[in-house]
């Protein structure tokens, strides 16, 4: 199985820092991912996958144009950080966004060895397909609004143990009152680009056990 260990975005941390995550150096723990911000160019702009796919302790590579650095081993981290008094129990998914989603998701097949698990027609063109990563998913959208030549990063979900509790905290400066998701019984919330994270950030309750 294949997991996330790292994604690297550029922009400061002291945005990041104002919704209460803590940083040694660059790096931040979002449940067992590293954020790592570096660099003046806001936007999520690589990422880091532990995997068996390559017999190469460390492999740099593209996924359709997405830079990617693949290790045969990474180091165990915590599976909870914090993020002001709540726990972060989870990166719930990070998001890329392509211009054909056929040629995205075989791209991610081949590097990762990662078949596509589900398919999700949004409705005006959009569609989604989903990867299952060992501790987080990869979600690949498509649309008539997304028209670069190659894929990229855009954006990530956390899991939050009491997403209400830390809205109050943050307060609506700060995210998105807590409403509904498109998964049944789960709510999410959005920090505000006045923010200025320079990436799509947004908090959800853990998932719902059948």
């Amino acid at each position: 199985m294949s997991r996330l260990v790292s994604l690297h975005a550029g922009g400061t941390r002291e945005s990041w820092q104002s919704l209460g995550l803590s940083f040694t150096g660059d790096v931040c723990l979002l449940a067992d991912v590293e954020l790592i911000v570096h660099g003046s160019t806001p936007g999520l702009h690589g990422w880091t996958i532990e995997s068996n796919t390559h017999a190469s302790p460390e492999t740099h590579l593209e996924i359709d144009g997405i830079p990617t650095t693949i290790v045969s081993v990474a180091p165990a981290q915590p599976t909870q950080s914090t993020i002001g008094r709540q726990k972060i129990v989870g990166l719930d998914h990070v998001v890329v966004n392509t211009n054909n989603i056929d040629r995205t998701c075989e791209a991610i097949t081949a590097a990762l060895g990662l078949e596509v698990r589900r398919e999700r027609d949004v409705g005006n063109g959009v569609k989604q397909r989903f990867h299952k990563l060992e501790n987080t998913i990869i979600e690949v959208v498509s649309g008539p609004h997304i028209t670069g030549d190659t894929a990229s990063l855009w954006g990530m979900v956390a899991s939050i143990d009491d997403l209400f509790d830390l809205a109050d905290e943050l307060g609506e400066d700060i995210t998105s009152p807590p409403k509904k998701a498109t998964q049944p019984g789960r709510y999410i919330s959005t920090v505000r680009g006045s923010v200025g994270l320079g990436v799509p950030f947004a908090l959800m309750t853990p998932h719902v056990r059948d």
